[in-house]
């Protein structure tokens, strides 16, 4: 029986310490999702959240999403890091790879405001520029001028 609990006992400990890089994932990315819960709250008026995402990045490693939004009116896209984040900055490009916006300020809170003309395909570039850690989880956040 005495056998029997330290072998248990320390198979979940291996368990434990095995999921423990997925248990800080896990902090990393509820934390985030919960910053783009409160961008809601701070979204310019008349703006509705339209879509969102998380990506693990490492230092002076950039990532690129493409999407599509409407024609005609205003566009908001915010940015965020997790607490190992020093400065991660946000550009914004149409279809024809124009710079639409762009946050390259020294801070992990990157916004860009625009109005998205005959709206198309755009690509938003996250760029972590500095991480106090090997990697850092980024959020992106986009918010759609309600029609």
């Amino acid at each position: 029986m005495l056998r029997h609990s330290a072998a248990l006992g320390i198979a979940s400990l291996l368990a434990l310490s095995g999921t423990s890089p997925s248990l800080a994932q896990n902090v990393h990315t509820s934390r985030l999702y919960e910053q783009v819960l409160e961008n809601v709250e701070i979204a310019l008026p008349g703006h509705v959240l339209d879509s969102f995402g998380i990506v693990r990045l490492d230092k002076n490693q950039s990532s690129r999403i493409t999407m599509d939004v409407p024609g005609g009116i205003s566009v908001q896209i915010m940015g965020d890091c997790d607490k190992d984040c020093v400065d991660l900055d946000l550009m914004v490009y149409g279809a024809e790879g124009k710079l639409l916006g762009e946050d390259r300020l020294e801070d992990f809170y990157p916004i860009v405001n625009f109005q998205s003309g005959q709206g198309g395909r755009i690509e938003l570039v996250l760029d972590l520029v500095d991480c106090a850690a090997t990697y850092c989880y980024a959020a992106y956040t986009v918010f759609l001028e309600e029609q």
